[in-house]
């Protein structure tokens, strides 16, 4: 068989470059918002944005129902096969379409229950505004992940920059209006409207042709079945690196936590760098754990360095300015958070070596092993954070995400070796 490793170079480098572009559009449009809308409508207004944010991404990952993943791994794994990647990609859509409307009227209908619970009207209307955009959410999510499954990862970097640019320019416009805190939710649903029609473009459905009725429902029932078993995987994915900030708010005050998010806030920056790594990886290993497995262990050794590398530099360029930014934060706040932050990054430093691989399993096509495996994780670091915090606070905060990083990368290796059958893990040829 030929090596598939032959091919990869040019595309991997050229795809990981604007990835890396659309990565920091994202970024820059992320601080921009928190900025503009802090200056401008104050922090009332930045709150009911990140409340409605916050539900969005939550409620997203509910409603695609994994779907996203299910197509990005059969469309790579059939690639080869036009008329069934076809097929796949017609079905994954179909089901995600039905999956997001059933998610928008239930959020729809529950808006005025959240707004309540949340004890803030503008957040109740502003979930209203932003439901019907959980719909076209998962058609989008479910169109990138055909373009990943694809290897159209310029595609699919557009496609991310498009959305963070269309959500700016919405609320620019309603900074600039003053008009209600309460239409920030109007910004998601308008942006991913822009999205679809984008992806559209890119993807030309002129090339999706019909399909019987029974393959459809067949591979429909398949979608489900694959996305529903990587349904806590695409939850918690989420929620692993922000466990800290939950934990903390149990346990200490606001200020404290506000303390600590200020470093946080720059780890989830810097662990973008090893995601867009693995974005333009998993297409790759779904081919090579399928068909090439000689040429596995140099893909991931060379990945691996990969990553290792650009996070390094990028946390030492955080940790070489971070004391500087007293003129946007307190010495007091930049004093205390800074151990955290070295904390943090050193823990993520040595996590990136694994982060391009940890959803390999969900490639492997093993959903619900990909589902323990993040289950596993998020437990260790809530049981660490609950021992840590009491008794050493923020600092013990970061410390215990700094080990539940090291935890998943040996967590990592052992499982591998075990289910996949790769007896030296990520790395060693056994």
């Amino acid at each position: 068989m030929r090596n598939i490793l032959i091919e990869l170079d040019r595309k991997f480098w050229t795809d990981t470059i604007w990835n890396y572009v659309s990565f920091g559009i994202q970024a820059a449009v992320g601080v921009a918002l928190n900025v503009l809308i802090l200056f401008y409508g104050g922090p009332e207004s930045l709150g009911v944005f990140n409340q409605i944010y916050a539900i969005f991404v939550i409620s997203g990952q509910l409603a695609v129902l994994g779907l996203h993943d299910s197509a990005q791994k059969h469309v790579a794994e059939f690639s080869d096969l036009p008329e069934k990647s076809h097929l796949i990609a017609i079905s994954s859509l179909v089901l995600a379409g039905l999956s997001g409307l059933t998610g928008a009227l239930l959020l729809l209908f529950g808006s005025q229950f959240i707004g309540e619970l949340f004890k803030s009207l503008d957040v109740g209307r502003g979930i209203g505004y932003m439901a019907p955009g959980l719909m076209l959410f998962t058609l989008n999510k479910t169109l990138m992940g055909i373009l990943n499954g694809n290897r159209r990862m310029i595609a699919f970097a557009i496609g991310q920059s498009i959305r963070a640019l269309s959500i700016l320019f919405v609320c620019l416009v309603i900074i600039n209006k003053e008009m209600d805190a309460a239409l920030f939710g109007l910004a998601f649903t308008l942006a991913e409207v822009v999205l679809l029609v984008v992806l559209i473009i890119l993807i030309k459905p002129v090339a999706f042709k019909l399909v019987s009725y029974q393959d459809l429902v067949s591979w429909m029932k398949r979608h489900f079945y694959f996305g529903s078993r990587a349904l806590v995987h695409g939850f918690l994915s989420e929620a692993f690196i922000r466990i800290d900030i939950l934990m903390l708010g149990v346990f200490l005050s606001d200020s404290l936590v506000g303390i600590y998010s200020f470093a946080a806030f720059f780890l989830e920056g810097a662990y973008q760098v090893p995601v867009v790594i693995r974005t333009i990886s998993n297409p790759i290993l779904v081919r090579l754990v399928s068909l090439d497995r000689p040429s596995f262990v140099p893909f991931t050794r060379r990945t691996a360095l990969l990553s290792f590398g650009a996070t390094l530099c990028v946390a030492v360029g955080i940790a070489f300015f971070y004391p500087y930014l007293d003129f946007f934060m307190t010495q007091e706040v930049i004093e205390k958070s800074f151990p955290v932050l070295l904390v943090l990054m050193s823990g993520l430093v040595l996590f990136s070596i694994c982060i391009p691989f940890d959803y390999i399993f969900l490639l492997a096509g093993k959903p619900g092993i990909q589902s323990i495996y993040i289950a596993a994780n998020t437990t260790v670091n809530i049981i660490l954070n609950v021992i840590l915090i009491p008794q050493y606070g923020i600092y013990g905060a970061s410390l215990a995400t700094a080990l539940a990083f090291l935890w998943s990368t040996l967590f990592l290796n052992i499982m591998v070796a075990s289910i996949l059958k790769f007896r030296g893990g990520l790395f060693l040829k056994l």
